[in-house]
Order: C-alpha cells, then sequence, then structure tokens
C-alpha cells in the first residue's frame, strides 16, 4: 500500500511541476507578445553626431545599449541608421533634413549643435538628446520639467566646481586658469561662463581666447600662454575637442598643465580630465528612446542630468610638464596611464 502511496505522490507531483513550467513558458512568450505589440511598428531610427571624437563614441554606445536593455531588437522593432556632419556646421542642417526625408520616426542627437539643428527643423518627430552641456541654454525647454513636447534627454553638465578643487590640490599656488572657447558654439560660451564662476568662487582668475577654426588652436593657445597661466583648463566645446591634442602639444613646449572635461583628453596629453560617464549618459537616453517607441510622449518625461564623474589621470603628460599627481587624486582615479 505505501509502494502504490509513492507512486501517486510522484505522478501527482510531476503533474504539478508540468503545469509550472507551462504556466512560466506561457508567461514568457506572452511578454514577448506584449513587446511586440507595444511598439506597433519598426521604428525609423535616426542617431544624429557633429563630429566624431571618443566621447561621443561611449554616448552611441551607450544609447545603443539602452534600447538593447529595455528589451527591443533593431531589426525587428527599429532601424537605425547613424549619421555624422564631420564636423562642418552647415552639414548639420543637410543631416536633420536627410534624416527627415528618409522618415525618421526618432531623432537621437550627439552634440548641441546637432540638437538646436533638430529643434529647428524637426517640427513634431520625437528628439532624444545626450552630450549637451545644457539643454535650456541650447533652446530645449525651460527647464528639466517644462521643456518642448517633442523633446527629452540627459544634459551632461561639466563638473566645474569639482574640476577646480582638483586643479588647486595639483597646484596649490594656482591664481590664473587658461582656456580656449568657440564663440560659435552656445555650449563653448556656457562652459566657459561656468568654469569661471567656479574659478571666481576659488579666488582664481579665468582667462580666455576665442577660437573660430581648428586651424587658429596652435596660434590661439600660444597666446593664452603668452598671458602667463598656471594652467589650461579645456571646457568641453565641439572644435577644440577635435584639436585637443595640439593645444597639448603647445601647452606642453611652455611647461604647462592641461587639465579636461573629456574622457579623449587623456591619451590626447591632458594630465588630469575629469569626464562625465557619456556610455551612462547614452544608456540613460537610450532607455528614454524606447520609451517613446513604445508609445510615451517626450513631453512626460523629464529632462535627467548625468552627475556621474571620473577621475582619470595621464602621468607622462604631468611629468613632462613637472607636475606632481597628489596621492588623494591617485586614490580617487577611475583610470592611470603613462606609469
Amino acid at each position: 500500500m505505501r509502494d502504490v502511496w509513492r507512486v501517486l505522490k510522484r505522478l501527482a507531483l510531476g503533474i504539478v511541476l508540468i503545469a509550472l513550467a507551462s504556466a512560466i513558458l506561457l508567461a514568457s512568450d506572452t511578454g514577448r507578445r506584449r513587446t511586440a505589440t507595444a511598439v506597433g511598428k519598426r521604428w525609423n531610427v535616426n542617431l544624429l553626431e557633429f563630429v566624431r571624437v571618443l566621447d561621443v563614441e561611449e554616448a552611441e554606445a551607450g544609447m545603443q545599449a539602452g534600447l538593447r536593455e529595455s528589451g527591443l531588437v533593431e531589426g525587428r522593432h527599429y532601424e537605425l541608421r547613424i549619421r555624422n556632419a564631420q564636423g562642418d556646421i552647415p552639414t548639420l542642417s543637410t543631416m536633420v533634413d536627410a534624416a527627415l526625408s528618409s522618415g525618421a520616426d526618432l531623432l537621437l542627437t550627439l552634440s548641441t549643435p546637432t540638437l538646436q539643428a533638430a529643434l529647428r527643423r524637426a517640427g513634431e518627430v520625437p528628439v532624444v538628446f545626450t552630450f549637451v552641456a545644457d539643454a535650456v541654454v541650447a533652446g530645449a525647454g525651460r527647464s528639466n520639467e517644462d521643456h518642448l513636447p517633442n523633446v527629452t534627454g540627459v544634459p551632461t553638465m561639466g563638473a566645474y566646481d569639482e574640476m577646480v578643487d582638483v586643479v588647486r590640490q595639483c597646484l596649490p599656488e594656482v591664481r590664473r586658469i587658461g582656456m580656449l572657447f568657440a564663440p560659435v558654439e552656445v555650449n563653448s560660451v556656457y562652459n566657459k561662463e561656468r568654469l569661471a564662476e567656479a574659478a571666481a568662487r576659488h579666488g582664481i582668475e579665468l582667462v580666455t581666447v576665442a577660437v573660430n577654426s581648428t586651424t587658429e588652436v596652435p596660434d590661439a593657445t600660444l597666446a593664452l600662454l603668452a598671458q602667463g597661466v598656471d594652467v589650461l583648463c579645456q571646457g568641453g566645446s565641439n572644435l577644440t575637442a577635435a584639436a585637443f591634442a595640439s593645444i597639448a602639444q603647445a601647452a606642453q613646449r611652455g611647461r604647462v598643465p592641461v587639465f579636461g572635461f573629456l574622457s579623449g583628453d587623456l591619451r590626447n596629453g591632458a594630465a588630469v580630465v575629469l569626464a562625465r560617464d557619456y556610455f551612462d549618459g547614452g544608456r540613460e537616453a537610450g532607455l528614454m528612446a524606447a520609451r517613446i517607441i513604445r508609445g510615451e510622449r517626450p513631453a512626460a518625461i523629464p529632462f535627467r542630468p548625468l552627475e556621474t564623474t571620473h577621475i582619470l589621470v595621464n602621468l607622462e603628460a604631468a611629468r613632462a610638464v613637472g607636475l606632481t599627481i597628489p596621492p588623494p587624486i591617485l586614490g580617487k582615479a577611475g583610470k592611470v596611464i603613462g606609469g
């Protein structure tokens, strides 16, 4: 009799396990169907870039990672085309028009000039941005919550006060910081003003020289060095990002250290970099894009500023100008090269 009961219990357990497995498979299949039906169509997504530098590449990779993380599948739920203006301002409008002519359902923009071009020409097409210092200054709205109805994204304002603090730790006697800026880029002017305010709070003067093309950068750097600056602290702009190596080379010849705000500055001659995590910013923007593809309105998605910062150190660049990096800075560094 006991053997019969054991057999019956095993049969009952088997039936329960089969039913449970079927329920799990059904739920999984239902989830997949919901993901597919929530999209409703295959979206034509265009990712628009102004210039190709390391930080843009990181943001681009982050955007694609965010879309994948959301459960969307390229080729099934959306098609992605990447366009780049190669640093040419007039090409931006043409690039946006080409995307719209191709039937773009969603524009992803990297850089302030690219966002501004999209705002001028996109009409009601949704726009998701990152790699933008201040979207309000760029014209995307009045605040993180009150913005244009077709736009949302991830502002990536530089760590200005943190940068000045790091400069003072490395150069306790610093009195004058130098920076090149591009008057034609609203983001560059904005970065200049924020860095000047942060420097003033520490009793330091910011000295600036304007540049309008990459060919002007070497001479402009020499003009800046001639004004007796103690350090170059190069705030972000698309123009100077593309020419950062020439800034660092001129500064090295003058034995003046260079600090930067972009990850790519590290290998281009900066001794210290305080960079936002542009991959993470891109990922957040990608997740926002997925919400729009699934039916949410951009107007209901607040801007989400990126605040994660990494300290990066190039010991070889520091040695070349006689700069000693303090142990506390090295201890916080997420990456150290040139050892």
